[in-house]
């Protein structure tokens, strides 16, 4: 029981992070939604330094500690669009996503995974099948880049201008011994200014600043999934997430993102009746990039 716990402590806490994406010039304001066609391509470089530190104390003999982590990861994502229609103005795309690592060797056969995914109208994830290919940070720095991809679809439908600022709520999904967590977020459109790559190109830049907030009590912030167990939880949890995005107003793809994101949580958990338990501190830091190498917005 105890070591399934380890295992979602993992994955949650560099897990998380902040979601944006793409856009389209009309009106007064900017539409930043992607013009994708059925066919189209794209690369992006992915590189990302992962680090996580954990003190634990437990009654328990035999818990294993949950490991610290320092990893510098790096990549390749080929996008491959399989469909995309309309609805009601907004674009509903399913796609292919090839993880590509570098291989030592220098072999052209370096590892490949394959993920399948569709972003609805509303720019949520309505599909999605191979993650579990990827491992823990892996998977980590495919969010950061879908989340970024999809940025067009979450900006104000009414278009928005250089220096405005918008707010948003968005619950925490990630599995957590903490209940009740949710990102607040405001989002600036800074500027527009030379696309990286391509400088003959423009592009919007914007801000996202996060702040992880927790709605449970740090008495009893037992969520369901550890009620059901006989586990009890208390403690509290906090981050902060800063991104930038840059997205070329000619075609509405994602060119560049850089975030970086820290997360500290202090948890115990422990059977209901009290006969044992851990006591979890936990600290995490990332920074993450994805850069478009090859597509419309690259020239290539």
């Amino acid at each position: 029981m105890m070591r399934g716990i380890h295992s979602k402590l993992r994955c949650w806490l560099i897990a998380g992070l902040v979601v944006v994406c793409a856009l389209e010039v009309r009106g007064s304001g900017v539409l930043l939604l992607p013009r994708l066609r059925a066919g189209q391509s794209m690369k992006y470089q992915i590189t990302a330094r992962l680090q996580r530190k954990t003190k634990t104390d437990s009654r328990v003999a035999t818990m294993l500690q949950t490991p610290d982590l320092y990893r510098d990861l790096s990549g390749e994502i080929g996008v491959l669009v399989k469909q995309v229609r309309m609805e009601k103005g907004r674009p509903i795309v399913s796609a292919t996503a090839r993880w590509m690592e570098p291989n030592p060797s220098g072999s052209a056969d370096a590892p490949k995974r394959v993920v399948e995914f569709k972003v609805g109208a509303d720019g949520n994830l309505t599909q999605e099948q191979g993650l579990h290919e990827l491992d823990a940070e892996e998977r980590v720095a495919w969010q950061f880049w879908l989340g970024r991809f999809a940025l067009g679809w979450s900006l104000p439908p009414e278009g928005v201008k250089p220096g405005e600022k918008w707010k948003t709520r968005e619950e925490e999904k990630t599995v957590s011994p903490i209940a009740g967590l949710y990102w607040e977020k405001e989002t600036t459109y800074v500027h527009d200014d030379k696309c990286p790559i391509v400088a003959a190109e423009s592009c919007a830049v914007f801000l996202t600043e996060a702040t992880l907030k927790q709605k449970s009590s740090s008495k009893d912030a037992t969520p369901d999934d550890y009620k059901v167990r006989e586990l009890k939880t208390m403690g509290s949890v906090k981050g902060k997430n800063e991104t930038i995005t840059y997205i070329s107003r000619k075609t509405g793809l994602l060119v560049r993102a850089t975030e970086d994101a820290e997360q500290e949580m202090d948890v115990v958990i422990m059977k209901v009746d009290g006969s044992n338990g851990v006591h979890y501190k936990l600290g995490a830091t990332s920074h993450q990039e994805a850069l478009l190498v090859a597509g419309d917005a690259a020239g290539k």
